[in-house]
């Protein structure tokens, strides 16, 4: 490009001298005539000038109420929108922009209004149960073992159409007792239990080792010719799994709930590559499937289901609001639960808000739950820095409530090794009561003040954790790379410990004290599944043979292995070897 000679160059300036931004016709600069300032302090006395006068106006036109407001009870609180009216701005929570007015004062709940009115009555399906077999069947039914039953069969075709393995009802129950007693009896691998010299004689005569491997790799649960491509609106990642889910959900839910529940999610504890496997820090063990569970007191899981990562198959029905991830997990498992029959449902900080215990309380479910606080919103309870100062003596309170569209709500906050923050719809935090906790200054236990609410919540929130203690004790820890076969574990354990449950609870009902632990139920359970249709003694079923080589060919079958040759050690110790001398040659 050839470059401006100095004349051009002037002549353009002059040009763009007639208007701000070189066209013709601009009437910018002659609006801004006058408006030059001499010093920055002009600027700086004309912007403060139009900052007070916007502040004037903003308070004549919405001035917002006081935060937290003593002893007032006759001021009205302003309306609150649903989760669902409420501005998209946060997706877990559905808060309304609207600020909550907390008042300071105690939550008092008449006990005539926490009276249960729901069905405690067990069914007489399960009262007629005896033995623990009867106890499992309930869950694991007939019609699941025939399903699984048909669909192993079918994947066992498609996978091998010219030698299929093929199982019926029969040996599917000696698959299962096999795995409930691997649950018990411990072996350092899977294949030790078929050791010659170290093995489990009640495994080894159950089935061989070969069949159970096969039968292991061809079972399953649903056709996987319908399962819907992964790109389809209607894909589900749990297919796989899901009829068997859903059938236990079945089960499990016709026993009647008790009248306080628990929320909490669960680990299926495993390392193997899956895109719904969860890595929680906090947990025991800390990768492996997690599932979200309801459960009574007892340990007893009412309903669960796995969490299988955003854009899962969790549908929001009409009239439910959208609570985030956490709040809608709670509103599924809460579909089963009665309304306005005055049930409890306990929940930790992942779930508790606002809008979920307001949403439950309407639909006439009392709530309590720790909270965070940055969900109680406008909350002024006092903060983690001024509490935990030492002039805060420990065991200090402090109680608000707030009223959300007639619903009382109360957020507690307590001292004890450090703050404690609590959300409630039913309970406060007096009358409070005393906890002994050791001093250290005065190297002694000392009693110090504890909420009412937090005794509640210690009293009524075990019920996951309780289960989670069953399964640690005793559970099918057999690896496998196929993640269906890990969560039917898992959902084998539920079954089980289900079944223990309602054993020991049918039982304390009918007046028998001498109950089975939980390791014995699992020993009974499996003989029972293993020995079914087996004929006794390795007998030939129908009319027996009156030829004696017949009986000595069965008896050489059902002979067993060889004896085992003594180890080297054994063989050179110079002991009890000596030679045996017979009559005959």
């Amino acid at each position: 490009m050839p470059r401006l000679l100095e004349s051009e160059i002037t002549k353009y300036l002059e040009t763009l001298e007639d208007s701000e931004d070189g066209l013709d016709g601009s009437d910018s600069e002659v609006e801004d005539e006058g408006h030059y300032y001499q010093t920055a302090r002009d600027v700086l006395r004309d912007l403060e000038k139009c900052d007070e006068g916007e502040n004037a106006q903003s308070d004549e036109v919405d001035a917002d109420p006081p935060l937290v407001i003593d002893n007032d009870e006759n001021m009205p609180d302003p309306p609150i929108l649903e989760a669902e009216e409420a501005a998209p701005q946060s997706r877990s929570q559905g808060i309304s922009k609207r600020p909550l007015v907390w008042r300071k004062r105690n939550l008092v709940t008449a006990e005539d209004s926490l009276i249960f009115k729901g069905e405690t009555e067990i069914t007489e399906v399960l009262m007629s149960c005896y033995t623990p077999y009867d106890f499992f069947s309930f869950y694991f039914t007939s019609d699941l073992k025939k399903q699984i039953v048909e669909q192993s069969n079918l994947y066992a075709a498609q996978k091998q159409i010219s030698n299929p393995e093929i199982i019926n009802k029969n040996i599917l129950n000696k698959f299962l007792g096999i795995l409930i007693y691997t649950s018990v009896i411990k072996f350092p691998n899977t294949r030790a239990y078929w050791s010659e010299k170290f093995g489990y004689d009640h495994i080894k005569n159950t089935m061989p080792l070969k069949k159970f491997e096969k039968i292991r790799s061809t079972l399953h649960f649903a056709d996987d010719t319908l399962c819907l491509p992964k790109d389809h609106p209607d894909y589900d990642r749990l297919f796989k799994i899901r009829p068997l889910e859903e059938t236990l959900n079945c089960q499990f839910g016709k026993v009647p709930l008790d009248q306080r529940l628990s929320i909490d999610e669960q680990m299926c504890a495993t390392k193997m590559s899956h895109y719904i496997k969860q890595y929680m820090p906090n947990k025991p063990h800390k990768w492996g499937f997690k599932l979200y569970l309801i459960c009574s007191l007892q340990g007893y899981a009412h309903r669960f289901e796995v969490y299988s990562g955003g854009g899962s198959k969790n549908n929001i029905l009409p009239g439910e609001p959208d609570l985030g991830e956490s709040g809608n997990t709670v509103v599924r498992l809460a579909r089963m639960v009665s309304r306005n029959v005055n049930h409890i449902i306990y929940f930790d900080n992942f779930y508790t808000s606002v809008p979920l215990v307001t949403y439950l309380a309407k639909e006439g479910i009392f709530s309590l739950g720790t909270v965070r606080v940055n969900r109680l919103r406008n909350c002024k309870l006092p903060e983690k820095n001024t509490l935990m100062k030492k002039n805060v003596p420990r065991g200090f309170y402090e109680e608000n409530v707030a009223t959300v569209d007639d619903i009382d709500v109360s957020a507690v906050v307590w001292k004890d090794n450090k703050p404690v923050n609590l959300l409630s719809t039913y309970v406060g935090a007096e009358p409070a009561t005393t906890v002994t906790r050791f001093d250290k200054s005065k190297k002694e236990r000392v009693a110090i003040p504890c909420p009412k609410v937090i005794k509640e919540y210690n009293a009524h929130m075990g019920g996951v954790d309780l289960l989670d203690s069953f399964i640690g004790r005793y559970h099918i820890t057999m690896k496998s790379r196929k993640w269906t076969m890990r969560l039917f574990y898992h959902f084998l354990d539920l079954a089980v410990i289900n079944s223990w449950v309602m054993f020991k609870k049918v039982n304390n009902i009918k007046g028998n004290d001498q109950l089975f632990n939980l390791g014995t139920f699992r020993l009974e359970l499996a003989e029972t599944l293993c020995k079914l249709g087996l004929p006794a003694n390795g007998a030939k079923r129908g009319r027996p043979s009156g030829s004696t080589i017949q009986r000595e060919l069965v008896m050489k079958k059902f002979r067993g292995p060889a004896q085992a040759i003594p180890l080297k050690d054994v063989r050179l110790d110079q002991t009890c070897h000596w030679a045996v001398w017979l009559d005959k040659q």
